[in-house]
């Protein structure tokens, strides 16, 4: 037999050789007979460098014949080669697969540190399953001279929360290797050493920016009543990176010392790039004022500030502002109101709303035109009369807008028009919203309809959009 078969718990595990057969697929089929409450059937390839073609749809067969019966297949540990000729047959979208470390050795599983593609998946797996072996791995790697090796064994021990290592991991800090020096410092921060805290602040100015971010991240989780103010006095250093990194380790803090301090960098001259900074990090302070403060800030001379204000609006859920911002809109135009409506848009859920924006509509100007039709597809309420209308308009920004937000609101509606723009419309980037819209709804005929648009197409980028979506057919 060129397979072994391992239950457990309504599990059933089957570890292949190296080759896999039609022939072997039917065994598998009469020998899951005979397990009763099978719920999950783990095909693992990791050995199986090679399969013939018939055996894919051989693999599909078995997963129906699981299905019917209330279980699952999944392919583990696929070899390169296998997945290769699993996409080449189109097949490799109808099937589950996923890495099961659990069928590896100790060496094996730490092997994947230099793999960038499952590197992170195995430190995690084996910080869930740390036991003696593993531990005995981790301190022998620790000591490696491959700093990637060191770098996520240090990170491995910090998930596993092992303070037995901890001794260890701060001599990590004299590491030569930044990446070495930013994994210590998330550890310890993972195992709350405060002693190695005062060790941690001189980070904060590493030409690193990961070692510098992972500084203030740490100092910010081990942070007693004295860190903000001693944060603060990083903010009068001229170098802008790195008041933004203290700004994000104030508002990880959290305190009232924290957020006043960020408050008062809204007006004591800040550049545009710290300014947009502070902006979201207040927004994570629960303060009635909070609102008012980035209300005032859609009028800022930075158009960078009032679109973080906006979002930051939405962010905090400023619903209670709605009442404000709405009469804004209609007195005033330019970004100011273009940002206010982005506010709405993402606050409002009732059709007041939506009506005030329509109404607001014909006097705004072309860019709070746009904000409007994004801002009613946002808000849910079904105004497609209008959007219809408005696909006749002469600006194409505007047809574009208005047939996706559309294609929000009313699909009925939504798939007929985008039909007609692709036989009708000038612009290439409108008939590219509509191609997105009939690929994503998927209307009885549309394949026929986008093989005959795209013999017409002129635009290459929108006859490429066109055969990718046939081609995933």
């Amino acid at each position: 037999m060129s397979y072994r078969v391992i239950r457990e718990n309504g599990i059933v595990k089957i570890m292949m050789s190296e080759t896999l057969s039609v022939n072997d697929i039917e065994k598998m089929k009469n020998e899951l007979e005979i397990f009763e409450e099978t719920t999950l059937v783990k095909l693992d390839l990791r050995n199986c460098s090679y399969i013939q073609s018939n055996v894919v749809s051989k693999i599909i067969d078995l997963k129906k014949e699981l299905s019917r019966k209330n279980a699952s297949l999944i392919l583990t540990n696929v070899h390169e080669a296998v997945m290769q000729l699993m996409e080449i047959s189109n097949l490799i979208n109808f099937i589950d697969i996923e890495k099961d470390f659990s069928s590896y050795s100790v060496d094996e599983l730490t092997d994947f540190f230099l793999d960038p593609e499952n590197c992170d998946a195995a430190s995690d797996y084996i910080a869930e399953n740390y036991n003696d072996s593993l531990k005995q791995k981790m301190t022998e790697l620790l000591y490696n001279t491959d700093p990637i090796l060191k770098e996520y064994a240090i990170l491995t021990v910090g998930k596993a929360f092992d303070r037995s290592l901890l001794t260890t991991i701060r001599e990590n800090l004299n590491d030569d290797v930044g990446n070495v020096n930013k994994a210590a410092i998330l550890a310890l921060g993972w195992l709350h050493d405060v002693a190695s805290k005062d060790k941690i602040y001189p980070f904060l100015k590493s030409p690193f920016i990961d070692v510098a971010e992972a500084a203030a991240a740490t100092i910010a989780l081990l942070s007693d009543e004295n860190d903000a103010a001693r944060l603060k006095g990083y903010l009068t250093d001229p170098d802008d990176r790195l008041k933004r990194i203290i700004v994000r380790a104030l508002s990880i803090i959290n305190d009232d010392k924290s957020y006043t301090y960020l408050k008062d960098m809204l007006t004591n001259g800040t550049t545009e790039f710290i300014k947009t900074a502070v902006v979201k990090a207040i927004s994570l302070y629960n303060y009635p004022e909070t609102a008012d403060i980035l209300l005032g800030l859609l009028r800022d001379a930075s158009l960078k500030v009032r679109e973080e204000a906006a979002y930051a609006l939405i962010r905090i859920k400023a619903k209670d502002k709605i009442g404000e911002i709405l009469p804004m809109i209609q007195k005033e135009n330019g970004w100011f109101a273009y940002y206010a409506t982005k506010a709405v848009g993402g606050l409002c859920d009732n059709e007041s709303c939506t009506n005030f924006l329509v109404n607001a509509y014909e006097n705004a100007s072309e860019n709070v035109k746009i904000a409007i039709i994004q801002a009613v597809g946002n808000i849910g309420v079904d105004c497609s009369d209008f959007l219809f209308d408005l696909l006749g308009n002469e600006d194409a920004d505007i047809r574009r807008e208005a047939l996706v937000s559309l294609s929000k609101l009313n699909k009925n509606r939504a798939v007929p028009a985008a039909k007609d723009v692709l036989l009708n419309d000038e612009s290439p980037e409108v008939r590219l919203k509509a191609v997105e819209i009939l690929t994503e709804e998927r209307p009885s005929g549309y394949r026929r309809f986008l093989e005959k648009i795209c013999k017409q197409e002129t635009s290459e980028k929108v006859k490429e959009k066109i055969l990718n979506a046939i081609d995933k057919l």
